[in-house]
């Protein structure tokens, strides 16, 4: 049976779920969402509860950021990455970026546009700050950090030939576009859950009681179905 430990930091609320999968069953041992001043503190209570000292950790990207590139689709698997290269380069070059300052990785995915070329969807986090946030976790199993838009599609069921949208509401707020199950943009908000807490919470002067109005707030779509909290929380 193998067993990790998801962390969603945000701002001032971390999101957590211990899941552990035992042939093809998945099973949750654990959930959680806590509100935080020392991230520290915080971080090794939710260890200590869900009993992870040794349980691999797998933590989101915050402030990543998103660009696009077309390669051409005949590119050797050598050759591939060297372009993709030259391409962020030439782009911190234009918006007098250093490009070793941040931490890179990518996604290829099918042009829709062109059947001779791939498009790129490169994204990048600066260093610095992203070892900050992994160092929280050196007396720990920290094994993965991903960036949420790209990983959140892998919970929604797709059928073929099927295009969608995912939209993620948290501190900012993400839609993934999915065409033909792979993910074709990310897009990022500025305006997310964090506008909306803050307002309540200059009422309520209280963000756990801020959340839970927003957990228990009924949405509607444009042809009036009601969305419950289960089918409609992004987060």
């Amino acid at each position: 049976m193998s067993t990790c430990l998801g962390l969603y930091i945000d701002e001032n609320i971390i999101k957590y779920a211990k899941v552990s999968k035992e042939r093809e069953q998945f099973k949750i041992e654990s959930f959680g969402v806590k509100f935080y001043d020392n991230l520290d503190q915080t971080i090794r209570q939710i260890i200590e509860e869900t009993y992870s000292y040794k349980t691999p950790i797998s933590i989101n990207l915050s402030e990543e950021m998103y660009n696009y590139f077309d390669v051409f689709a005949l590119l050797s698997k050598k050759d591939l990455p060297k372009a993709i290269k030259t391409e962020f380069e030439s782009y911190c070059t234009e918006k007098n970026y250093n490009p070793n300052a941040l931490e890179s990785r990518y996604a290829i995915t099918p042009n829709t546009q062109s059947k001779d070329k791939l498009r790129v969807i490169h994204i990048s986090d600066n260093k610095i700050e992203l070892n900050k946030k992994i160092q929280k976790f050196s007396s720990y199993r920290l094994t993965n950090v991903t960036p949420i838009s790209m990983t959140i599609p892998n919970l929604v069921k797709i059928d073929n030939g099927e295009n969608i949208l995912v939209v993620n509401i948290e501190q900012k707020t993400t839609i993934t576009t999915i065409i033909n199950k792979n993910i074709y943009k990310v897009q990022t908000l500025d305006f997310g859950s964090q506008d909306i807490l803050d307002k309540i919470n200059v009422k309520e002067n209280s963000y756990q009681k801020a959340y839970e109005i927003c957990k228990e707030t009924t949405i509607y779509t444009s042809e009036g179905q009601e969305l419950s909290d289960e089918s409609s929380d992004a987060g």
